[in-house]
């Protein structure tokens, strides 16, 4: 009678520990600015609630039964949850106007930084590699989402660096890096940590590494390095918006071309075909449990 009180009591001490460790962790998450921070907190979420549900069912249960297994078993329903959930966020683009490879335009109004260390000091160290801002760019407009995207040039103009503040639901930002640079032979190469991009196809002239978990500092680094035995040229920054919308226009044409979007009519957006949303689909839990591209 004393052990299964004791038992019980325990249970119930472990899942009141869990549970407040899950709610600290799911509130925490729209104050993390990094990729890297972001990945670890999310399994450190599913960790904690499968803890906490486990250690309550066995509050509940006449028998204990073993946590490891119980823990596992949440894990996968979490997991099938998850895949449910995204599987259902690939409709976003077949059911509501907004494009898959949306156009820039230049924005005239005043845009501030988001507030906080994390952002302070990526600002502090895009400055310090000599790239300075040069024109920002927006999406969308007052009756849609909106994203804002500041576009930087380094000292030489053979390197762009595009910024795309993707807003999330709890109005936290979430910064996307696009290091840009093209060669005398006509390569595009490409470095990003891009995590809204879905797994797309690109042109066979493009060089495209993606690195959704690397930090600016180290996208920097990669670029650099990728670069640093090519011969590139000088970027023009007068029409910045209208290269980039280009360069969205190619990436269009190719997942066109390969079957994973279509226009539906004339006049409308873009819109992704079932193997689109497999492949978004993919994407998206791949990056979600393993931090890597497709």
């Amino acid at each position: 009678m004393t052990s299964k009180f004791f038992t019980s009591s325990t249970n119930v001490d472990f899942a009141s520990i869990f549970f407040l460790l899950t709610a600290i962790l799911f509130n925490l998450r729209r104050h993390i600015g990094s990729t890297k921070l972001a990945f670890f907190n999310i399994w450190a979420m599913r960790i904690s609630s499968s803890l906490f549900v486990s250690f309550l069912v066995n509050v509940f249960s006449e028998e204990p039964k073993p946590i490891p297994l119980l823990v596992t078993t949440v894990l996968l329903v979490i997991f099938l949850i998850e895949s449910i959930r995204l599987w259902n966020l690939t409709n976003i683009f077949t059911k509501i106007d907004i494009p898959v490879f949306p156009r820039f335009r230049q924005c005239t109004e005043s845009f501030i930084w988001p507030m906080g260390k994390f952002f302070d000091e990526t600002r502090e160290l895009i400055l310090s590699h000599k790239f300075s801002e040069r024109t920002l760019l927006k999406i969308g407009g007052d009756d849609c989402f909106v994203m804002y995207s500041p576009v930087f040039y380094d000292d030489n103009l053979h390197s762009r660096l595009q910024i795309i503040f993707d807003f999330l639901r709890n109005g936290y930002p979430m910064l996307n890096c696009i290091l840009t640079s093209f060669t005398k032979d006509g390569k595009t190469i490409v470095t990003n940590n891009l995590q809204t991009v879905f797994a797309s196809f690109y042109p066979d002239s493009w060089d495209v590494k993606r690195c959704p978990m690397a930090s600016l500092e180290k996208l920097l680094k990669i670029h650099a390095s990728r670069i640093a035995k090519k011969k590139t040229i000088v970027i023009d920054v007068e029409n910045s918006w209208e290269s980039i919308n280009g360069e969205q226009h190619q990436i269009e044409l190719e997942n066109c071309n390969a079957g994973l979007c279509e226009k539906l009519e004339e006049n409308s957006y873009i819109t992704l075909t079932l193997m689109g949303r497999y492949r978004l689909w993919c994407d998206m839990l791949n990056f979600r449990y393993f931090g890597k591209s497709f």
